[in-house]
């Protein structure tokens, strides 16, 4: 037998048998605190039971959140804001996401401030540029068509 090579192929592989060392780790009574100042005397237990929340039930509608305003004032406005409030309004809307109410109100207050903002601006500059222009036209440009060129004048 000892020049032949056994064939292990045909043979079912041999049981695990777990040694005695090797089992569950043993169970210990939960350790309480009790010499460390400003425990209190019975000690805390270290058994933390964890309960996750249960299901969200939205009892009013989420606020609006103001998205096509402020992408309107930004881009046909005044950009600066407009800016603020469109990161303003994905706040609102990852705050609705998540379910948190009270967070999405107030990135939807300040998003539609700033949307109101940029309105305002925008519409004073649009005045004051036409006032400009209305000015140099009045001092600048009719002056000077009434003296007309200097070769068709007597």
């Amino acid at each position: 037998m000892s020049g032949e090579k056994k064939d292990y192929r045909d043979e079912p592989p041999p049981q695990y048998q777990p040694s005695a060392g090797y089992g569950y780790p043993p169970q210990y009574p939960p350790q309480q605190y009790t010499d460390h100042p400003g425990f209190p005397p019975g000690g805390y237990s270290t058994n933390a039971v964890i309960v996750a929340p249960g299901p969200m039930t939205m009892n009013e509608p989420p606020p609006p959140d103001y998205m096509n305003r402020a992408i309107f004032v930004t881009i046909c406005c005044f950009w600066p804001t407009g800016i603020f409030a469109i990161m303003k309004a994905s706040e609102s809307r990852s705050a609705i996401a998540r379910g948190d109410m009270e967070s999405a109100r107030s990135h939807s207050s300040t998003a539609r401030q700033l949307s109101n903002i940029s309105v305002i601006a925008g519409v004073a500059f649009l005045l004051v540029g036409m006032l400009i222009a209305g000015l140099y036209w009045f001092f600048g440009v009719i002056p000077n068509m009434s003296s007309g060129p200097q070769e068709y004048q007597d």
